[in-house]
């Protein structure tokens, strides 16, 4: 065993005389070398530059509204909350029985005016003696069995009433004619006579100068004379009377059958401006019905459903639910401040973490910066604030080892990558700052 001879100093002097211990050293190189490591990587050593902001999951297309166009009571609601829906299924039937009550008159309406039509149609024949059954079409029979039958009735006397008027017309056309024909006979046979009484009162004439006859004879076969000739002229007169007669009757019969066919041709047409309105109106009325019916404007699930029984009152446009896009790529809206905007770009990559779901546990989803708005919005909490849309790279996270699908409306918080920064200048921006705002000071 060595013995040193400064085991045996004085503790002062044993203390002065033992030389350093290498180890010492040792360590203090050391600990330069790894504070030289250290300043040499936080040098070169690049961190991420993020802007970090708050939002939520909404789908690229935005969830649609159903409104109400009309303001009336719900008869039934045929969904439920976060039920699927196709495109054009009945969500909510609102109630239409006054419209559709009016709508079942109009065509009733319809149904009446053309059976009356048709009987106007066969009634404007009878009136004109042109070929006519006198019965309504069988196919509107067939078709309106309750309604067809007074109508029918009603057809069958109007030709009935028709027929007996112009049988009293034809009977006395009938009469006149004959009365007609006789004055002609009598009139002929008075003209014939009149030339043989002439020649009768000539001779008698001729005799009297002759002082062969006597006077009274002369003044007798004058008066038989004057007399045929009286009454030539008074037949004549007779059957100028009688064919006068006879023509205003058949103009009358004539005129009476003009207005019968304009009557029926004027209410003929009015049934049919009728029906016309009528068609108009239920137009109106199915258009209207239809606003009574509100479907799903798009495939998607059932939102904000505001009724879940029937009897409730709507007005319009009350909005009565939502339907929120299915299978349709999410995206993240965020709000950005105004100390980030200047350093964000449209493709930057954005780290997006789930408050739903811990990022520690669970991780994030990475997206990528679609859309920056032109306009800062005002926000009452944040001031003023840029509207971000992130697109995400995926539209589930996995829960032990099942895919869980994220939902539009879920909270997030988006870490937009601007660029990158070395350790050593992140390290030193708070010291740099502080002697920044040391030199401001007065």
């Amino acid at each position: 065993m060595k013995i040193n001879h400064n085991d045996f100093l004085p503790a002062v002097l044993e203390v002065q005389e033992t030389p350093p211990s290498p180890l010492g050293r040792l360590i203090m190189w050391v600990v330069m070398a790894l504070l030289l490591l250290a300043v040499g990587w936080a040098a070169y050593s690049e961190v991420d530059i993020v802007a970090v902001t708050r939002g939520k999951l909404a789908v690229t297309r935005l969830s649609r509204p159903v409104h109400t166009a009309v303001t009336a009571n719900i008869a039934t609601v045929l969904v439920q909350e976060g039920e699927r829906v196709k495109k054009g299924q009945v969500l909510v039937e609102l109630n239409s029985a006054a419209l559709v009550a009016q709508r079942e008159e109009n065509l009733l309406r319809q149904r009446i005016n053309r059976l009356h039509i048709a009987r106007l149609d066969q009634l404007a024949q009878q009136y004109a003696d042109l070929p006519a059954n006198g019965n309504l079409p069988e196919h509107l029979v067939r078709q309106e069995p309750a309604f067809s039958l007074p109508v029918q009735t009603q057809l069958a006397a109007e030709i009935e009433a028709d027929r007996q008027e112009k049988q009293v017309y034809k009977s006395m056309l009938v009469t006149l004619n004959a009365q007609l024909e006789s004055y002609q006979q009598q009139h002929q046979m008075a003209k014939d006579l009149l030339p043989i009484y002439h020649k009768q009162y000539k001779a008698i004439e001729s005799l009297h100068s002759k002082k062969m006859t006597s006077h009274d004879s002369l003044l007798e076969i004058r008066k038989t004379y004057l007399e045929a000739s009286y009454n030539v002229n008074a037949l004549s007169a007779r059957v100028k009377e009688a064919k006068s007669n006879y023509q205003q009757k058949e103009a009358e019969l004539t005129a009476n059958i003009a207005n019968k066919i304009r009557d029926a041709e004027k209410e003929r047409v009015n049934y049919l401006n009728e029906n016309a309105l009528l068609s108009a109106q239920l137009k109106q009325l199915d258009a209207t019905i239809e606003q009574y019916t509100l479907v799903a404007p798009i495939d998607g699930k059932v939102d904000s459903l505001s009724f879940r029984d029937s009897g409730a009152a709507v007005e319009a446009p009350q909005e009565v639910l939502k339907i929120v896009p299915e299978n349709e790529r999410l995206n993240a809206e965020v709000w950005v401040s105004n100390q980030d905007i200047g350093f964000l770009n449209i493709g930057q990559a954005v780290t997006v973490k789930i408050d739903a779901f811990d990022f520690t546990r669970y991780g994030w989803v990475e997206g990528t910066l679609k859309h920056l708005s032109a306009d800062a919005i005002e926000d009452q909490n944040l001031g003023l604030v840029y509207k971000a849309v992130i697109e995400l790279d995926q539209n589930a996270i996995a829960i032990s080892k099942v895919k869980k699908k994220l939902e539009p409306g879920m909270s997030v918080s988006a870490e937009i990558k601007t660029g990158q920064r070395t350790v050593l200048s992140y390290l030193l921006s708070p010291m740099l700052e502080a002697l920044d705002d040391v030199g401001k000071q007065r």
